[in-house]
């Protein structure tokens, strides 16, 4: 029931820009808002929720410009609630019409000012739009975490809309992955707080999701229960959209128990409202579903009319995911006509429109549609002469080349058994000997083969372990818009690390050098980042130094550390902590035998840790490591970094790059962007290593202000 749960999730996507009951008297009433107030926020505010509601319907040229108006007025004002809302509507445009990247890329605008304000509303709705580009873009862990940063803050700020809206999202993720268990249990917890908080949109809404479940169980009679609870509060509320898609649903029920007629029903009265709201996207899949509904029973004339009107509808609205579901419903019905060709053109079109490859589903339905096509196409009776002639041609050229064979052959044995002949009694030993080398070595080298084979396979295991664990890079930039990430392990694997956490209004990043690189670095960077998580996720510890303290006294109790001890481990790291403090823009910094650059308008200064590393062959316990305050302004920026750039041999007298040569080069970057300098540090890299080995991990972490 693959069609049923696909309409679902298209139409059901709950970004934080809810729908009115009354779409086109809203849409004229907040006209006339606009024409009595000109040039203050009450004028934003009516901007962006035209917008909202242009976005809804599926003009998204309008939602756009309207949303431009408002970013715009908003600026000119300082008006910053008003400019995130207009960042976080174009948002929703570009991701309804298939552009992932660029939504990403505004909903983090949006975020950036809704934190620099402070504005916890803002930023569980961020964290939610957010969620749901992850979603589309396949990496349903983001998904999920995003989605329960989201409910956190609902949570926190007791906000039980935005509560039951988390729980609805994360339920969608859990469908999609298949999960109906899960997805379930997520839609009954979005039920029962609408429920209590009588938001009957989402409690028809959950309703409408559960029935889909069951739809996909075929379990028919639950899933047509929940669908038809969900219409009649929504003909209660008079949620038009709502109950658009309620028939819509059913429709596909229906449907897909073969009860075509009851299915062309549903789905022509939700074309109906739809068309009655403006709701274009709506009315476009509206005519996709009735034309799979003729394909089914035969009116392929019929079909080819509806989606065609589909295809047109989503084209104009640039509605993309509208575009790729009626490319698969037109490749279906050539299909079914026997028109191979035109079946093959149109999911070559589907595919190519996809966000994915092609899954091995999608590409046997082209080779068969494309063999059947070529079938159709090639002359029967000249492939039977074709073949024979083949035949008879390799049947002489097998022939003649078996003569010649056995002619060359011949002479060569001869003159080889001349000479084997006369040497065969005194080669004889020898060789038995020799062979019996040769046996050993070969099964040395390929038991030697076999293993380096294993042993290459499981580190890059490991490697992929260690990369799932480092923070995200986008989801560091929710929080510090402006940093790059220089990161070159010398290895597979890595013994240098980054580690990064939002606690307690601060927000703390760490850059550690372990001991060693490769495999036995990247050990002792999964113990540092397993302590990291201890100390500061399950301890709520924030400060810089005490963190340094318990760090060092985790190290040194795990490896059994004793300078008393000769089989004490001589493992351990340097590492730089900051903890960033957002309301007062002021930083605490605490290292073990690390130093930081801090560079302002005006100077660059070095603020130089502790000289006592974490851990070693003489470790203790007792070390207690020092803070020190950094007072920072707009535009300031700072370097945290691993040795392994500033130790690389290189240049033309083939020597260290050394700190005074590295701090020079971020001097000489500092009028660049931080993406830029990230270029420009590899680029600087890469021309001192020239054709030297690289010596070390390098990680270079770089904030701006």
């Amino acid at each position: 029931m693959k069609k049923i749960k696909h309409h679902f999730l298209s139409c059901i996507l709950i970004f934080v820009s809810f729908f009115s009951m009354a779409q086109q008297d809203k849409i004229d009433s907040l006209n006339n808002v606009l024409k009595t107030v000109k040039g203050d926020t009450s004028e934003i505010k009516a901007l962006n929720e035209l917008s909202r509601m242009y976005a809804n319907i599926g003009t998204y040229e309008k939602a756009i410009q309207l949303a431009q108006q408002a970013l715009n007025q908003s600026e000119k004002l300082n008006f910053k609630k008003g400019a995130a809302a207009a960042y976080n509507n174009i948002g929703i445009v570009y991701w309804n019409k298939g552009n992932f990247d660029k939504a990403m890329e505004i909903f983090l605008e949006s975020f950036k000012i809704h934190r620099e304000i402070n504005d916890q509303h803002g930023m569980a709705n961020c964290y939610n739009n957010i969620g749901l580009v992850y979603w589309n873009q396949g990496n349903y862990g983001m998904a999920v975490q995003n989605l329960l940063n989201s409910l956190e803050i609902w949570e926190k700020i007791g906000n039980k809309n935005g509560q039951g809206m988390a729980y609805l999202n994360i339920g969608n993720i859990y469908l999609n992955q298949d999960n109906q268990e899960k997805a379930l249990e997520f839609y009954y917890k979005s039920l029962k707080i609408n429920s209590e908080n009588g938001n009957k949109i989402f409690e028809a809404t959950n309703l409408n999701n559960i029935g889909i479940i069951y739809g996909y169980l075929r379990d028919y009679e639950k899933s047509l229960s929940n669908h038809l609870q969900a219409l009649k509060i929504r003909e209660e509320i008079k949620d038009k959209k709502g109950i658009a898609m309620s028939y819509n649903n059913l429709g596909l029920i229906y449907e897909d128990q073969g009860q075509y007629k009851t299915a062309l029903d549903y789905q022509m009265k939700s074309q109906l409202i739809n068309k009655e709201i403006g709701n274009k996207q709506g009315v476009a899949v509206s005519y996709n579903n009735i034309g799979k509904i003729y394909i089914h029973q035969g009116k392929f004339d019929d079909a080819l009319y509806y989606n065609i009107l589909a295809l047109n509808l989503c084209k104009s609205i640039g509605y993309k995911l509208g575009i790729k579901d009626t490319y698969s419903s037109l490749s279906l019905l050539f299909e079914k006509k026997g028109d191979f060709k035109q079946a093959f053109i149109y999911h070559s079109l589907f595919s190519d429109i996809k966000d994915t490859l092609l899954n091995e589903e999608s590409g046997k339905q082209i080779a068969e549609m494309n063999t059947k096509y070529d079938s159709e196409k090639k002359d029967k009776e000249l492939i039977k002469k074709d073949a024979e002639i083949s035949k008879q041609l390799a049947e002489t050229e097998k022939q003649n080349l078996q003569r010649n064979a056995f002619i060359i052959g011949f002479a060569l044995v001869m003159v080889l058994a001349l000479f084997i002949f006369k040497g065969y009694r005194q080669k004889k030993n020898s060789n038995e000997l020799l062979a019996e080398k040769n046996n050993l070595i070969e099964g040395q080298k390929q038991l030697v083969e076999e293993k380096n084979i294993k042993i290459t396979d499981s580190i890059n295991y490991a490697k992929r372990i260690q990369q799932a664990i480092l923070p995200s890079f986008d989801r560091i930039r929710l929080f510090i818009p402006e940093l790059f990430i220089f990161f070159k392990p010398k290895d597979i694997v890595s013994g240098d690390f980054y580690w990064f956490t939002e606690k307690q209004d601060k927000l703390i990043i760490a850059v550690a050098d372990c001991t060693g690189h490769g495999v036995p670095g990247a050990f002792m960077s999964m113990i540092g980042n397993t302590l990291l998580n201890e100390i500061i996720n399950v301890k709520n510890i924030s400060d810089p130094a005490q963190i340094l303290n318990l760090l060092n006294k985790g190290i040194v109790k795990i490896l059994h550390q004793n300078g008393n001890d000769s089989n004490t481990q001589d493992d351990g790291m340097d590492i730089t902590i900051l903890a960033i403090d957002k309301i007062s823009n002021e930083i605490e910094f605490a290292g073990a035998n690390h130093f930081l650059y801090f560079i302002s308008k005006t100077k660059i200064e070095t603020f130089n840790g502790d000289v006592f590393s974490i851990g070693g062959m003489f470790g203790n316990e007792d070390i207690n490591f020092s803070n020190q305050k950094i007072k920072v302004e707009n535009g300031d920026r700072i370097y945290l970094f691993t040795d392994g750039f500033i130790d690389q041999f290189g240049g033309e007298k083939n020597t260290k790059f050394l700190s005074t040569r590295f701090e020079q080069l971020l001097q000489n970057i500092q009028q660049h962007n931080m993406q830029s300098q990230h270029e420009k540090l590899s680029t600087a890299f890469d021309n001192w290593q020239g054709n030297n080995k690289q010596l070390d991990d390098v990680l270079i972490v770089g904030i701006q202000f």
